[in-house]
């Protein structure tokens, strides 16, 4: 039975989502070989995959099939998705064109081939490799934007004016010290020469206990443990899963294909 825990989605959800890929894929073609899964099981094997980051043995396992098939079916269904999911993209300019404060943070995207990319993806703050993304959210904890990865060895200070943020985000808009002189709304940075005056201290509480919603939201999102445990798929395919995982954060907290 389909449920929230396993899929990621509602069984609405899971249903909509179905029917949308059904004009992106051809799933059983005509005087070929059946396939081994139908299509709503293929759906189901990349929705767990994606959710829990299952090995593809595993799923083989799981599903009762090979892990080959496996495999096929998820680079199948993923390109399938990724047109599937483009009408729930907006642009940052409309993701963030609403009222009122908002916070941003960087996470990693943790990635295990990492070797041959160390000096560019590797990051000195985490001790590992991967991809940074930007994450923005209001003060109320809605998840408004996450952008596309850049190399995990650069800050978000880097990330922050290579994606043009600064066109949309001003000094109402709450971050933490990596964000220093970016005109963003910031702790201030102690000095080990002189103390801190109390009022700076508590500035410093207010921003950062009205920032830290946007943490909660980075836990949020990566409930889809695929951003949280480990890409282990090939680098190469890295921006096209992220896309497909992007579209299903939001599509399973209530954006509609309307």
């Amino acid at each position: 039975m389909l449920h929230q825990r396993t899929t990621g989605l509602t069984p609405q959800q899971f249903t909509v989502l179905l029917t949308a890929l059904t004009a992106h894929i051809t799933w059983a073609k005509p005087g070929g070989r059946p396939p081994a899964l139908t299509l709503a099981q293929g759906l189901k094997v990349t929705l767990f995959y994606h959710r829990h980051n299952l090995t593809e043995e595993l799923l083989a396992e799981i599903f009762n099939t090979s892990q080959p098939t496996i495999s096929r079916t998820l680079n199948t269904v993923d390109k399938a998705l990724e047109k599937a999911l483009r009408p729930l993209e907006q642009s940052l300019e409309n993701s963030l064109k609403i009222p009122g404060s908002l916070v941003i943070d960087g996470t990693l995207i943790p990635t295990w081939n990492w070797r041959s990319l160390r000096k560019i993806n590797f990051s000195g703050k985490h001790k590992r490799a991967g991809f940074n993304h930007q994450v923005i959210c209001t003060l109320g904890g809605k998840l408004l934007a996450i952008t596309d990865p850049v190399p995990g060895a650069r800050h978000d200070a880097y990330a922050f004016k290579h994606h043009g943020l600064e066109r949309y985000l001003d000094e109402s808009t709450l971050a933490d010290k990596g964000y220093i002189g970016l005109g963003l709304a910031t702790p201030v940075r102690g000095s080990k020469a002189r103390r801190m005056p109390a009022d700076v201290k508590v500035v410093n509480r207010f921003i950062n206990s009205r920032r830290s919603v946007v943490e909660r939201v980075i836990e949020q999102v990566k409930t889809w443990r695929v951003l949280h445990t480990g890409f282990r798929r090939p680098l190469s395919v890295y921006g096209r899963v992220f896309a497909v995982v992007r579209g299903l954060v939001f599509y399973a907290a209530g954006r509609t294909f309307e």
